[in-house]
């Protein structure tokens, strides 16, 4: 049986503009489209860019791919970027395999995700 994917928003008053959010469970086919539902209810107009803290997240199907490949597509619409962070070596290697790694900010931390973000320069 699978395990629920939980989302869980963590809120940085350094970078308003962005929804940080971390993961933990199994996210499959199952559950995909719910957590993507969850996601979005957590973005505001002002959030510009979105971190995924992957620690958590025990198993991604090809249908989790596409949720993170639906959010990306949501977050660059408002000229941002979506930092993927702590990914598990099978995910990894999936994202390098498939060169879907270039479509995403990938860093091993959060901290080192919220550091590139803080070095952009602020939209006018």
């Amino acid at each position: 049986m699978t395990t629920a994917v939980q989302l869980d928003p963590h809120p940085d008053d350094t970078l308003p503009r962005t929804l940080i959010v971390a993961l933990s469970g199994e996210l499959d086919y199952t559950n995909a489209e719910q957590l993507r539902q969850q996601a979005v209810s957590h973005l505001t107009p002002d959030h510009r860019n979105m971190v995924l803290d992957l620690a958590g997240l025990t198993f991604c199907d090809s249908t989790g791919i596409r949720i993170f490949l639906a959010l990306r597509t949501l977050i660059t619409d408002r000229g941002g970027v979506i930092s993927l962070t702590d990914l598990h070596p099978r995910l990894s290697r999936v994202f390098q395999t498939t060169g879907l790694v270039k479509f995403f900010a990938v860093q091993p931390t959060r901290a080192d995700a919220l550091a590139e973000l803080r070095a952009q320069p602020s939209p006018r």
